[in-house]
């Protein structure tokens, strides 16, 4: 008899760790559960894009005196806010890197100004101000010789759940080969 009051005491005591392991994991689950359904409402369900519509096209483009100017034309279907410009003075490189938005002077318009540096804006506000079939001629100043090829990628505001979101016309991005020495 007492050997069968030993392995009772024993049951009893293997039973309680293996019930306190499986509320704990269980618990974890359920927190794990909660903390996802509450941040996932933090995330975007979409990206905000533009409208396949979109399209600039760099109509000319001149280097003298040491500047650049550049005509192009919205030949979309959207009117457009502005554009991302880069350029590249190395053949090898696949995406131009070096921002010619700080070295923008004016327009033909006197309208566009470039936005902390970044990117142009074809007239100040939150509007896409940039209709179809217009051209408008930009001038930079050429601090960086030899360029080569020139990027834009056209923004846009996009009206989302009533509020304007920026939106990067990747989809529009144009790249032109130029001859600036």
């Amino acid at each position: 008899m007492v050997k069968l009051r030993s392995i009772r005491r024993d049951d009893k005591r293997a039973i309680s760790p293996i019930l306190g392991y499986v509320l704990l994991v269980t618990l974890g689950l359920i927190m794990s559960g909660i903390a996802y359904n509450y941040l996932k409402t933090y995330v975007p369900q979409e990206a905000v894009g533009c409208p396949d519509g979109v399209s600039l096209f760099m109509k000319d483009y001149s280097c003298s005196g040491g500047q650049l100017n550049i005509t192009m034309k919205n030949n979309g279907k959207f009117n457009m806010a502005g554009y991302f410009i880069h350029a590249s003075n190395n053949s090898a490189q696949k995406v131009a890197t070096i921002n010619l938005a700080k070295d923008f002077i004016n327009s033909s318009d006197g309208e566009a100004r470039s936005v902390t540096d970044s990117y142009i804006v074809y007239s100040i506000g939150k509007d896409n101000f940039m209709t179809p079939k217009i051209d408008t001629e930009h001038w930079f100043n050429m601090n960086v010789p030899n360029l080569i090829s020139v990027e834009i990628t056209p923004v846009r505001y996009e009206t989302i759940n009533d509020k304007q979101r920026f939106a990067i016309c990747s989809n529009a991005k144009i790249k032109e080969t130029i001859v600036c020495s």
